[in-house]
């Protein structure tokens, strides 16, 4: 039975890359039931609780190299690991496993991934030198697969698919815990629902303002206002700052740490999403929830773009009047954003999928 080491940054509370390490499973599952997975995470026992799966310690380079001796191939698995933002190290460690992959011999894959911002020479030349040794790419986005190129990346092949997350089948995403969580804070639940994801980003401060008068608009249209955390505990602090600005009384936070399925299932409660988070907004995709995205990186307006839904622009020149006008006009025609996001939905999906199947393509000739 052949084994696949997954590699990401996982098991740090982050339901957006929760998502993806699902979609992944779920997605070469479907193409190859018996496959054996295997993952690196920061807690390994929540991890495999949450997925059913071995994993192991990403900091233990005996763990490390141990695991990917007894591997059929590397995976390093969505989101954005090449990017020196929030640190350099980040280069450096997943550069670093896929050393290590390569020099025992194993196949590894790029699996949906996003790329940069990169910011340090050194980090472009290293992406350079051992990410043209991988054997295949998949981007989750065409911006991204011309990131690699310009960084010198132009050996290993290049796919564009999507994000690992829009695998997952709005079916296989329960409707009972979510309306479990939501009536602990709503008193009729057969109010219109929006969720509202929000993190802090460097000093910026104004945007937090703007969110309280876009709140205020869905309370005093008579919706149920939910801020809702992808990363826990740190979007906490922001969403309790932007409800007190809030002028009117009733926005709810779901403030409990909870798994992604049941961030997954309160979002299939909802009827629109305002999101700054890419995974509140990938997740809504997937559940063709109609939304507006708020950028601060260029993930986010790449995954707009491609879900052919509305962006209110980066926060830094997020300005209220130009987006309680775009939030008004949209949820006020929801059957028509319903019929455009359940479109790009599927076209997503599709090309979600292709990612597993290169994979394991790229297993076989191995």
């Amino acid at each position: 039975m052949s084994r696949i080491l997954i590699s990401g940054y996982y098991g740090f509370n982050n339901a957006g890359d929760d998502v993806v390490l699902y979609g992944i499973i779920s997605a070469l599952r479907r193409e190859q039931p018996n496959i054996s997975l295997a993952v690196l995470s920061n807690q390994p026992d929540r991890t495999t609780s949450l997925f059913g799966i071995p994993a192991y310690n990403r900091w233990s380079l005996p763990v490390i190299m141990r695991e990917l001796m007894k591997s059929d191939m590397l995976v390093m698995g969505g989101g954005t690991l090449m990017q020196d933002v929030t640190s350099p190290r980040s280069v450096l460690y997943y550069l670093g496993i896929v050393t290590i992959a390569k020099m025992l011999g194993k196949p590894v894959v790029f699996y949906a991934q996003g790329f940069g911002p990169i910011l340090k020479r050194i980090s472009r030349t290293l992406i350079k030198r051992v990410v043209n040794r991988v054997d295949v790419i998949t981007v989750r986005d065409y911006e991204s697969g011309d990131d690699f190129k310009a960084c010198g990346v132009t050996k290993a092949p290049i796919y564009v698919t999507a994000d690992p997350a829009m695998t997952i089948s709005p079916s296989d995403v329960s409707d009972e815990r979510g309306q479990e969580l939501l009536r602990g804070l709503f008193p009729d639940l057969t109010t219109p629902l929006v969720a509202i994801s929000v993190r802090d980003w460097k000093q910026e401060q104004a945007f937090k303002q703007v969110i309280a008068r876009a709140s205020d608009m869905f309370v005093e249209k008579g919706w149920n206002v939910l801020f809702l955390p992808m990363h826990f505990p740190s979007d906490l602090a922001p969403s309790r700052e932007i409800i007190g600005m809030m002028r009117s009384a009733g926005a709810q936070l779901l403030d409990a740490s909870v798994t992604f399925h049941d961030i997954m299932s309160v979002l299939k409660q909802c009827d629109y999403v305002v999101g700054m988070r890419l995974h509140s907004l990938i997740l809504a995709c997937m559940l063709q929830t109609p939304f507006t995205g708020i950028s601060y990186d260029p993930k986010i307006d790449r995954f707009v773009e491609r879900a052919g839904m509305p962006s209110a622009g980066h926060i830094t020149q997020l300005d209220e009047s130009f987006l309680l006008p775009l939030l008004e006009e949209r949820i006020s025609q929801l059957d028509r954003e319903r019929e455009i996001i359940k479109e790009h939905s599927r076209i997503l999906a599709q090309e979600a999928s292709k990612s597993s199947e290169l994979v394991l393509k790229a297993l076989r000739r191995s």
